[in-house]
């Protein structure tokens, strides 16, 4: 039986096109997906660093600090939920890095608890360090 090379480079085009598609939806988005939520966390930590403690700041800083409590505890939800997305393969890789996104996401709720500017700067430093963003300056 001979196959025209016509069929032929039609099925390989399929499946070529079906491979793609499974490394993008199942593999590549959610890694980018993770990706976005560790910027968000940093860009919370840097926009919310002055309202740890909003006691006795007047109503604007109490409305950021709010902001900022809504904020982390809205990460720590994307966060969980990125990395249950991760291929077994990338999970396995951020191990070898030494991070665990999961226990950032669980002390995302901490940190938006903490009023203490010295616990929250260890809570803080202990996220930064578990899904690999710079330590504060």
């Amino acid at each position: 039986m001979h196959m025209d090379i016509n069929l032929l480079t039609a099925l390989i085009g399929i499946a070529a096109g079906a491979l793609g598609y499974w490394l993008s939806i199942f593999h590549i988005q959610p890694i980018l997906r993770f990706n976005d939520v560790r910027n968000q966390v940093l860009m919370d930590f840097i926009y919310y660093a002055q309202v740890v403690n909003a006691v006795e700041l007047n109503d604007e800083m109490q409305n950021l600090y709010h902001e900022r409590v809504l904020a982390n505890r809205k990460a720590s939800a994307q966060l969980f939920a990125a990395t249950q997305c991760l291929p077994c393969w990338y999970r396995y890789y951020l191990k070898l890095k030494k991070w665990a996104p999961e226990e950032a996401a669980k002390n995302l709720i901490l940190f938006s608890n903490t009023t203490e500017y010295e616990k929250a700067a260890k809570v803080q430093a202990f996220i930064r360090k578990k899904i690999g963003l710079p330590p504060e300056t």
